[in-house]
């Protein structure tokens, strides 16, 4: 099996940029305005949740890993709002099963949601279930971070129908073993407290605690908690932050019908998870009215499935079985007809001679699946899993790569329960074969059609793609014979033309590939064929491209290859009219050898921070006035929001008794919370030390900085970020003095647009068609204005054989590198003539600002001998695309 991979995807890290950046802003500003200027929507206030509090949802599809976002989510929330490391959190889950998959991934040292907690607090935290938190002893509770996991029915007093729920009333009981807890509190904390009847001294009880902790709520598929009564049940914990994960959000907000919208603040696309190899796209779709044939066909599909698996594990030693989950009919007593899980077991092993053991049944009585530790493991024989309406909940497992249904009809509810199930990729990585990269619906219908629109409602609905995307997952399949995925087939491309390159050109273009390519790939410098064995990937296809990027002429035959090697049957139209998208990227001639232009060839690391000047420190530091915190304004919702998050703050700091700082204990504090990839921590913390050393000399006494800890880390913060962009900026500038002749826009560092790779975050939704985009989505687009407006000039333009939304930040885009970032020009468009033409769109009242980046863009130009063009229209001169096609 591959191993663990900890390292976030693309889309994973760019939400949780969103949700710190938002926390940050909350701060400042309030959530109100802070979500308003992240989204451009309205927020809603959580119902019967205090007023003030962050309530915002982070979407992520099915696949997508919404547990890993909400463990390093803890972090984010304890450094950019709590401003403490000793946080309190509840995290909620929607049944059982999932309960107990969430608490041992948590306590496991060698999974990725333990490491996201270590990484931020070292071993400094506790992973509890509610039945352990009954029992939470003091130091657990103020010496570290405390993660409680538990179903959010648990914690309800009553259940829907007003009834007490004797579970839920245990969290509100008093319980001696939670005395100490509630030791010397003062008035304000006290004041907040439940009293035992009669009274004044608190309930000692875990809803007491909680409120004293002000906890972050964690609520994971959190459409299963909409309801008023989950939102009243949450606010007994007065909890500081609310934070919601689902792949299917409320979307529609009518509080009379119980219905109460999310804020939405960041969403992933499935585009993202196909480019970060997350999930197997697209869907294979075969219908047929004949059960007995759909079911053969699955069974089919299963067989070349597993041989291709055998193929892959040969080369890579990722093991893999793929499963076919078979829905069955439900049972009825007015139609023996009905296809019911015992029709389809006792089809299998009479008329398949499929082996007993190869089958699991989980529905009504039995629950084959509870008794299977690991269906992932070499020594489970299961192949079939048949089911009715849904499977175990929390069973997840990527070796389920087909879905057959025998029901009447596939509703959206289905697509949610069964066919999210298929989706998610084994190791989160494309394999060598396609046919391992894609999922199978085997649909028993009379209408291809119906049942595709039903396959995509419910991605939409269940599963939580976008209508746009769900459009064109759904595919027709394509048969899949034994020999088509064999690894050992070799197949010879068409003679190369004639004009091409030398020999020695083609076998140096080979060296360069990757070794699970370049061991596949062969050329006969005789026929002046290429070969290449096996079917051949659609990643695969793109290192050739990249390969012989400055081979003329050698393009369509790989493609030809490619469909040759699949099976696929391609037209010449096709491939005439869909050219490789290449294009070359900046390259820095560095002792001789051409390399990615980067930071590294202007800025030498590490940096030595100690060396730079602290005292402007003196000017970015000012210990806030608190004195007014308890004052509220409430007839100005802004300030009513700022002071929550003061407050929420003030009582977490009120609950810890830390220690008497030091210079040392406050440096090394203030360092640990501020990433500096580029400075040794030695250096850093020497920097910091003088700069606290600077402010006690000016009169601030060391324990004053230190109950201003947060503040003075976000000054340093600030400062650190100047004197680091002041050094990116000259030695840039330099560079570019005195080495201006070593760059070079080079076909041997080239990116190619994709299908497979383009990861547009938003798919335009707009009524333009466009015509010319080389991909079937449109990212990251508005509907309207003068960005928009570039864009269908672009697509309109007679010179212009394909062009391509160039989505910001993602490793499959083309990038120029500036001082401080990177350049991510808005389009890149192909020429009729071959040429490759960047265009960055800016508004009149932006452009003066943006020299840098028509610098770098016109050194990327001219460093390309020709072959590249780059402008920067503004104020709606489109037609300077055309003075610089023509060169004028």
């Amino acid at each position: 099996m591959a191993a663990v991979n900890f390292e976030l995807k693309e889309y994973q890290d760019q939400a949780l940029k969103a949700f710190g950046g938002f926390l940050r802003d909350t701060t400042a500003m309030g959530a109100n305005l802070a979500f308003y200027k992240a989204t451009n929507f309205p927020y809603r206030n959580a119902p019967a949740v205090a007023e003030g509090t962050p309530y915002l949802c982070l979407r992520i599809p099915t696949g997508g890993g919404k547990t890993l976002v909400a463990a390093h989510a803890v972090g984010v929330a304890s450094r950019e709002y709590l401003q403490t490391t000793n946080p309190m959190v509840l995290w909620l889950v929607p049944s059982t099963p999932i309960l107990e998959q969430t608490i041992a991934a948590l306590k496991d040292e060698a999974h990725p949601y333990r490491a996201a907690l270590t990484a931020v607090f070292n071993r400094n935290f506790t992973v509890m279930t509610k039945a352990e938190a009954l029992a939470m002893p003091r130091a657990d509770a103020t010496g570290g971070a405390v993660v409680i996991v538990s179903t959010i029915q648990s914690f309800r007093r009553e259940d829907d129908s007003g009834k007490e729920n004797p579970d839920g009333l245990k969290v509100y009981e008093d319980a001696g073993v939670l005395m100490d807890h509630f030791e010397n509190l003062s008035d304000q904390q006290m004041a907040g407290l439940d009293r035992i009847e009669g009274g004044s001294r608190p309930v000692y009880s875990l809803s007491n605690l909680l409120k004293l902790h002000r906890p972050m709520v964690i609520v994971d598929e959190a459409h299963n908690a909409r309801t008023e009564l989950s939102f009243r049940t949450l606010a007994r914990f007065n909890p500081s932050l609310i934070l919601e994960l689902t792949a299917t959000p409320q979307v529609e907000h009518d509080p009379a019908r119980d219905k109460h919208a999310s804020n939405i603040l960041y969403s992933v696309s499935a585009a993202e998870l196909k480019a970060e190899q997350m999930i197997k796209m697209p869907i294979r779709l075969t219908t047929d009215a004949d059960w007995v044939k759909t079911v053969g066909a699955a069974l089919d599909c299963q067989k070349a499935l597993e041989e291709a698996a055998k193929a892959e594990a040969l080369e890579t030693e990722d093991y893999i079985r793929p499963i076919i989950l078979f829905q069955a009919q439900s049972a009825s007593a007015s139609d023996p007809h009905r296809l019911t899980w015992e029709k389809i077991e006792q089809h299998l092993l009479e008329d398949h001679r499929i082996p007993k053991e190869h089958i699991a049944v989980h529905t009504g009585p039995r629950k084959d699946l509870d008794a299977i530790s690991n269906i992932r493991s070499a020594d489970c024989q299961v192949r079939y899993i048949i089911t009715v309406s849904k499977l175990k909940e929390g069973w997840d497992c990527p070796f389920a790569y087909i879905l057959c249904s025998v029901a009447e009809q596939v509703s959206p509810v289905a697509v949610e329960q069964i066919l999210g199930r298929v989706l998610r990729m084994p190791g989160a990585r494309r394999k060598l074969r396609d046919a391992l990269n894609q999922s199978y619906a085997f649909i028993v219908s009379r209408s291809f059609d119906s049942t595709a629109q039903q396959l995509r409602d419910g991605l939409v609905e269940g599963a939580g793609f976008n209508a746009i995307e769900a459009a064109q997952i759904v595919t027709t399949q394509q048969p899949l014979a034994l020999s088509e995925i064999n690894a050992s087939t070799p197949y010879t491309s068409d003679p190369l033309p004639e004009q091409t390159t030398a020999p020695a050109v083609i076998v140096a273009a080979i060296d360069r590939l990757p070794p699970s390519v370049k061991s596949r790939v062969s050329f006969d410098a005789q026929s002046r064929t290429l070969a290449y064995t096996g079917p051949m990937t659609r990643d695969s296809r793109n290192l050739l491209h990249l390969a012989f990027a400055a081979v003329p002429n050698v393009s369509k035959t790989i493609d030809r290859l490619y469909a040759k090697t699949n099976n696929y049957q391609t037209s010449a139209a096709e491939e005439e009219d869909k050219p490789p998208f290449v294009v070359p990227m900046l390259g820095f001639r560095k002792q001789g050898e051409l390399q990615l232009f980067s930071q590294e060839h202007f800025l030498d690391l590490p940096w030595r921070l100690d060396q730079c000047d602290p005292s402007p420190i003196a000017t970015r530091f000012r210990i806030a006035d608190n004195s007014q915190t308890g004052e509220i304004d409430v007839s100005d919702r802004g300030k009513v929001e700022i002071a929550f998050a003061r407050r929420v703050q003030g009582d977490l700091a009120g609950i810890i008794q830390e220690p008497t700082w030091n210079l040392a204990r406050l440096a090394n504090w203030i360092d640990m919370g501020i990433v500096h990839p580029d400075i040794t921590k030695p250096s850093a913390v020497v920097f910091i030390t003088r700069a606290i050393e600077a402010l006690v000399a000016a009169g601030t006494d060391i324990q004053v900085l230190a109950r201003n800890k947060y503040d003075l880390r976000k000054a340093l913060a600030g400062l650190i970020t100047e004197l680091r962009g002041q050094r990116e900026q000259g030695q840039y500038n330099a560079l570019f003095a005195s080495n201006a002749q070593d760059f070079s826009a080079s076909a041997d560092l080239s990116i190619i647009f994709d299908e497979q790779t383009y990861a547009p975050n938003q798919p335009y939704a707009g009524g333009t068609k466009f015509n010319k985009h080389y991909t079937s989505l449109v990212g990251d687009l508005g509907t309207t204005g003068e960005e928009f407006d570039c864009a269908v000039y672009l697509d309109r333009h007679e010179k212009v054989r394909y062009w391509i939304r160039n989505v910001d930040r993602k490793r499959s885009s083309f990038w120029l590198q500036l001082p401080h970032d990177k350049f991510y020009p808005d389009f890149v468009a192909m020429l009729t003539d071959g040429r490759i033409l960047a265009v960055e769109y800016k508004g009149g009242h932006l452009y003066d600002g943006e020299e840098i980046k028509r610098h770098i863009g016109n050194v990327w130009a001219e460093a390309s001998n020709g072959h590249c063009l780059f402008c920067m229209p503004t104020n709606r001169d489109y037609a300077l695309i055309d003075r610089v096609i023509a060169g004028v």
